[in-house]
């Protein structure tokens, strides 16, 4: 790191997180992508909904290509400060759940109790309808 790469606070990088404005944090460095959202491959939305947090593990769990990687240094804006980062950021884990739906304990229940109830319902029709 040089003396003039720009050090970014969390609360700053993560104010960037629309499809009009979209910086990314990935491994500490700070990537303005804004430009790629209408070529990146897997979609603008994708990286929009990477934004605004640590996004390291979703990058890293695509299996980027060597030249993708190589084409990043192109949207380099700088570093994070990681002293901002404990404070204010979710774990990118938590982060990233937080973006899907809420899983519903009924639902779950759901899925359990539905096909012992059909079970007992096909025992009983078999039992009873003789």
């Amino acid at each position: 790191m040089t003396s003039d790469t720009k050090i970014l606070s969390f609360e700053e990088v993560s104010k960037h997180n629309h499809n009009t404005d979209c910086w990314l944090i990935i491994s500490g460095k700070v990537y303005d992508v804004t430009s790629f959202l209408d070529d990146h491959p897997g979609g603008d939305q994708v990286l929009v909904l990477a934004s605004g947090k640590d996004a390291t593990e979703n990058f890293e769990e695509v299996g980027h290509t060597e030249n993708a990687i190589e084409k990043m240094k192109d949207f380099y804006v700088g570093e994070l400060d990681n002293n901002t980062m404990s404070k204010s950021k979710p774990s990118s884990t938590t982060a990233y759940a937080s973006n899907q739906a809420p899983a519903s304990s009924f639902t779950d229940s759901l899925t359990f109790v539905l096909p012992l109830l059909i079970l007992v319902l096909a025992y009983a029709l078999y039992y009873y309808g003789k």
